[in-house]
Protein backbone atom coordinates (compact mmCIF):
# COMPACT_ATOMS: atom_id res chain seq x y z
CA UNK A 1 0.00 0.00 0.00
CA UNK A 2 1.15 3.27 -1.02
CA UNK A 3 0.00 6.70 0.05
CA UNK A 4 0.08 9.58 -2.81
CA UNK A 5 -0.18 13.25 -2.07
CA UNK A 6 -2.62 15.40 -4.38
CA UNK A 7 -4.23 18.91 -4.67
CA UNK A 8 -7.17 19.60 -3.77
CA UNK A 9 -9.34 22.63 -4.39
CA UNK A 10 -9.43 24.54 -1.03
CA UNK A 11 -8.65 27.55 1.59
CA UNK A 12 -5.06 28.03 2.03
CA UNK A 13 -5.35 30.24 4.52
CA UNK A 14 -7.08 27.72 6.71
CA UNK A 15 -4.78 25.05 5.76
CA UNK A 16 -2.15 27.23 7.02
CA UNK A 17 -4.31 28.18 10.29
CA UNK A 18 -4.57 24.35 10.97
CA UNK A 19 -1.13 23.40 10.32
CA UNK A 20 0.25 25.91 12.21
CA UNK A 21 -1.92 25.44 14.99
CA UNK A 22 -1.15 21.79 15.16
CA UNK A 23 2.67 22.30 15.63
CA UNK A 24 2.45 25.66 17.36
CA UNK A 25 0.70 23.25 20.53
CA UNK A 26 3.51 20.68 20.58
CA UNK A 27 5.51 23.56 21.60
CA UNK A 28 7.18 24.12 17.91
CA UNK A 29 8.42 27.53 16.97
CA UNK A 30 8.95 30.01 13.70
CA UNK A 31 12.30 28.04 13.32
CA UNK A 32 11.10 24.54 13.65
CA UNK A 33 8.23 25.48 11.39
CA UNK A 34 9.53 27.61 8.06
CA UNK A 35 12.04 24.47 7.39
CA UNK A 36 8.98 22.26 7.54
CA UNK A 37 7.71 24.22 4.95
CA UNK A 38 10.61 24.73 2.96
CA UNK A 39 11.00 20.59 2.33
CA UNK A 40 9.68 19.76 -0.50
CA UNK A 41 8.44 16.66 0.86
CA UNK A 42 5.91 17.67 3.39
CA UNK A 43 3.54 18.21 -0.34
CA UNK A 44 1.24 20.99 2.29
CA UNK A 45 3.57 22.59 3.66
CA UNK A 46 5.66 23.01 0.99
CA UNK A 47 2.93 24.16 -1.52
CA UNK A 48 1.83 26.58 0.88
CA UNK A 49 5.17 28.16 0.74
CA UNK A 50 5.14 28.32 -2.74
CA UNK A 51 1.43 30.14 -2.94
CA UNK A 52 2.73 33.01 -0.03
CA UNK A 53 6.43 32.92 -1.02
CA UNK A 54 9.17 33.25 1.94
CA UNK A 55 8.34 36.49 2.92
CA UNK A 56 5.00 36.43 3.28
CA UNK A 57 4.66 32.93 5.01
CA UNK A 58 6.86 33.89 7.62
CA UNK A 59 4.89 37.02 8.35
CA UNK A 60 1.72 35.02 8.53
CA UNK A 61 3.57 32.04 10.61
CA UNK A 62 4.29 34.73 13.09
CA UNK A 63 1.35 36.53 13.49
CA UNK A 64 -0.26 32.99 13.98
CA UNK A 65 2.11 31.58 16.27
CA UNK A 66 1.48 34.86 18.52
CA UNK A 67 -2.34 33.68 18.55
CA UNK A 68 -2.11 29.66 19.21
CA UNK A 69 -2.87 29.17 22.83
CA UNK A 70 0.15 26.62 23.75
CA UNK A 71 -0.44 24.88 27.12
CA UNK A 72 3.31 23.70 28.37
CA UNK A 73 3.76 21.08 30.79
CA UNK A 74 6.79 20.67 33.05
CA UNK A 75 7.32 17.58 34.88
CA UNK A 76 9.70 17.87 38.31
CA UNK A 77 10.49 14.87 40.43
CA UNK A 78 11.01 14.95 44.05
CA UNK A 79 12.30 12.61 46.78
CA UNK A 80 9.81 10.39 48.18
CA UNK A 81 8.24 10.83 51.37
CA UNK A 82 9.83 9.17 54.66
CA UNK A 83 8.67 6.02 55.54
CA UNK A 84 8.12 7.30 59.09
CA UNK A 85 4.76 8.36 60.01
CA UNK A 86 4.27 11.71 61.32
CA UNK A 87 1.31 12.64 63.86
CA UNK A 88 -0.31 16.18 63.11
CA UNK A 89 -2.75 17.66 65.66
CA UNK A 90 -4.73 20.77 65.04
CA UNK A 91 -4.78 23.09 67.76
CA UNK A 92 -8.22 22.41 69.66
CA UNK A 93 -7.38 18.74 69.54
CA UNK A 94 -8.14 16.17 72.68
CA UNK A 95 -6.65 13.47 73.74
CA UNK A 96 -8.34 10.60 72.13
CA UNK A 97 -9.82 12.86 69.47
CA UNK A 98 -7.39 14.02 66.67
CA UNK A 99 -10.34 15.72 64.59
CA UNK A 100 -9.82 18.73 67.04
Amino acid sequence: MNLFAVEVPGDPELMLRLLVEEYARMGWGLDELLPLFRDPFYVAAHGLWLHYGEEDLRRRLTDLLGRVAVVRVKTTFCSPPPEQLVQIRTSGATKGNNYG
